[in-house]
C-alpha cells in the first residue's frame, strides 16, 4: 500500500512540476512533435523529460489498478458489472436497480471497446465503464470477464492467453452485435431491460485498438455519438505487421462519419496522438479534441474516476440531454477545457 501511495504522490508531483510549462494554445499554435518523428513507447523514451517521466509512471500503475478493489462510480445509480447471459461474448455495466433508474429515465446505452482490442473486458475499462453506468447507462464491452475481484481463479499466462484468443478478442461486428442484443433485450417482454433503454442516447466508444474498432462500428447509423481515447487511424499500414488484427477503416472512411466524435489524448507522450491529430484535420462532422502532454497511451480513464471518465460524461449529457453546463466544458470561447493549462484543444464545428 505505501508504494502505492508513493507512487501516486510522485505523479501529482511531477504533474504540478511540469504543468508549469505548459499554457493554453490555439490549436494553430500547437508545439511540434519532438524531432524523429512518431513518440515511441513511453517506457522506452521516458529519458529525463518531466512530462515523459509523468506518463511513464502512469504506466507503471496499470497493475495497481487492475488488482484494486471494485468501486462504486459517483453517479446517481450504484452500478455493478457481469457476464452476458447465455454465454454471449462481452460484459455489461450497467445500473443494480434496473427498474429503478430506468423509472427516472430510459437508460443510454455505451458500447466500449477494450484497449489493444483485448478480449479481457474487466482489466483496464472497469472502473471507467461502472462511472458511466452510475450515471444511467448500459455500458457493454466485447470480450470476457477475466480480471478484477469477480473473475474465475486463473494464472497470469491462461488469463493472457484467453485475452488474446481470437474467439474473444473485440471487433466492430461484436460491437455492433451487443448493440443488436440490448436493443432487443429493449423490446423482450418479461427481460430485464424491456422498456428500459432509449434508442436515441446510443453511445460508441474505445481505447487505442478498441478506438479503431469503435470508428468502423460508429459507421452504424444507430450511433449517436463516437468518442476515441487514445485512438486515431493509422495513414497507411500499420507498424509491427499488425494489418490483420486490425479493422479495416482507413483515413478516407473519415468522410463517412455521421456523428459527433470526441477525441481525448494524452499528448506527444501518447503514441495515438499524431494519427488523432490528423483525423481531426479531415473530419468533417463537429469534433473536439482534449490533449494532455504528458498523459500518455494509457490516457486519463483506466484509473478511479479519472479525468477522461468526467470529459466522457459531459460530452454525453451535452450530446444527449442538451445539458448547458455540460456543454461548457467543449463549447464557447471560454469553454472548461480550453481555459485549462493542463490541456490543449482542438474543436471544429463546435458551437
Amino acid at each position: 500500500m505505501r508504494t502505492l501511495i508513493d507512487r501516486a504522490l510522485i505523479i501529482l508531483l511531477l504533474l504540478a512540476v511540469a504543468s508549469l510549462g505548459w499554457s493554453q494554445v490555439d490549436s494553430n499554435q500547437r508545439p511540434p512533435l519532438p524531432p524523429g518523428g512518431l513518440p515511441q513507447l513511453i517506457l522506452q523514451q521516458a529519458g529525463d523529460a518531466p512530462l515523459a517521466k509523468k506518463a511513464a509512471l502512469r504506466w507503471g500503475m496499470i497493475e495497481q489498478w487492475a488488482t484494486m478493489a471494485d468501486l462504486d462510480g459517483t453517479g446517481p445509480f450504484s452500478a455493478t458489472y457481469a457476464a452476458a447471459p447465455d454465454g454471449l461474448p462481452w460484459v455489461v455495466y450497467a445500473p443494480k436497480d434496473l427498474a429503478a433508474a430506468a423509472s427516472k429515465r430510459k437508460l443510454g446505452v455505451y458500447i466500449w471497446g477494450n484497449g489493444g482490442c483485448s478480449g479481457d473486458s474487466v482489466r483496464e475499462a472497469r472502473f471507467h465503464l461502472t462511472e458511466i453506468a452510475t450515471y444511467g447507462y448500459v455500458a457493454i464491452a466485447p470480450g470476457r470477464l477475466l480480471s478484477g475481484p469477480k473473475a474465475p481463479k486463473i494464472s497470469a499466462d491462461e488469463r493472457e492467453k484467453a485475452a488474446t484468443a481470437p474467439e474473444n478478442r473485440a471487433t466492430a461486428e461484436k460491437m455492433i452485435a451487443a448493440l443488436d442484443w440490448i436493443l432487443a433485450e429493449n423490446n423482450r417482454k418479461g427481460g430485464p431491460y424491456f422498456g428500459a433503454i432509449d434508442p436515441a442516447r446510443v453511445a460508441v466508444a474505445g481505447n487505442s485498438c478498441g478506438g479503431l474498432i469503435a470508428i468502423k462500428a460508429s459507421l452504424d447509423p444507430r450511433f449517436k455519438t463516437l468518442i476515441m481515447a487514445n485512438s486515431g487511424v493509422f495513414n497507411g499500414p500499420p507498424p509491427g505487421g499488425r494489418a490483420a488484427t486490425l479493422p479495416s477503416f482507413t483515413k478516407d472512411d473519415l468522410s463517412k462519419l455521421h456523428t459527433p466524435v470526441l477525441y481525448i489524448v494524452g499528448g506527444p507522450e501518447d503514441i495515438a496522438e499524431p494519427n488523432a491529430l490528423d483525423d481531426f484535420k479531415r473530419i468533417q462532422q463537429p469534433v473536439f479534441v482534449a490533449d494532455q502532454p504528458g498523459a500518455g497511451h494509457i490516457g486519463l480513464f483506466m484509473e478511479p474516476r479519472g479525468e477522461d471518465t468526467k470529459i466522457e460524461l459531459d460530452w454525453l449529457k451535452w450530446q444527449f440531454d442538451g445539458d448547458r453546463i455540460a456543454a461548457h466544458t467543449f463549447a464557447g470561447p471560454d469553454c472548461t477545457l480550453c481555459t485549462d493549462f493542463r490541456w490543449v484543444v482542438y474543436r471544429k464545428r463546435i458551437d
